[in-house]
């Protein structure tokens, strides 16, 4: 193959390899939760506390025996300052009224499972979400992501490695998001799952770094 006719395909080449690499790094992807499965947990602010709901079987799940608990929590004491949490049609929706800053948790339980055989990270797929928002992450009742504050719509994605005790994904038998938010906050999701959170964009740079170069030998052997 002459050196003009391997410059001419070399950015299929590239391209094949790259997709080649994204699809690796889909591989082996385990819902936790696709929210089709009806729920919902409402709490007026009639009285100190919060109000619990509770699916012993839940569906839309890869996970073993799940069950799954939503726990609102509207802000203050009045009556009507309230916080719902509603899943059903491959979505979760969190909405607070206009004088409730409330607490929102979803609490899974299931068979342990090492979740290191489907990934290196979790991804909550964001639909919509106010400014300001926050969440937390919580494996095994202990092992904390940290809190993110929303400052776009865009997904959540945090890799096990960020979580204060990575280990407990090796045998991980209880997952916790916990949302906390401003004043009449409202929040839309449409998918949990594990994912692997690296090396895709690291082999697309490789590939544009390469191609940069053979285009640049390829003239200097034009003008040469």
């Amino acid at each position: 193959m002459n050196a003009k006719h391997f410059h001419k395909n070399l950015a299929p080449l590239l391209l094949s390899l790259g997709l080649a690499l994204s699809g690796q790094s889909q591989a082996g992807i385990l819902t936790l939760d696709n929210f089709s499965h009806a729920q919902t947990a409402f709490d007026d602010g009639s009285s100190a506390g919060s109000t619990s709901d509770t699916v012993s079987a839940l569906t839309g799940t890869d996970l073993s025996n799940a069950s799954r608990t939503f726990i609102a929590q509207a802000s203050g004491t009045a009556s009507a300052n309230t916080t719902e949490i509603v899943s059903g049609g491959n979505q979760l929706i969190i909405s607070n009224d206009g004088r409730s800053a409330g607490g929102a948790s979803i609490l899974w339980n299931f068979d342990p499972l090492d979740l290191t055989a489907h990934g290196n990270g979790i991804l909550l797929e964001v639909l919509a979400i106010d400014l300001g928002v926050n969440v937390e992450m919580v494996a095994n009742g202990s092992s904390s992501s940290g809190i993110k504050t929303f400052t776009s719509n865009n997904n959540y994605l945090v890799s096990f490695s960020d979580f204060t005790n990575p280990a407990v994904f090796a045998s991980l038998h209880s997952f916790r998001l916990n949302f906390t938010g401003p004043t009449k906050w409202d929040g839309q999701f449409r998918l949990l799952t594990t994912t692997t959170p690296v090396p895709v964009p690291a082999a697309f740079g490789l590939m544009g770094s390469a191609l940069l170069g053979f285009i640049a030998l390829s003239r200097k052997k034009r003008l040469s």
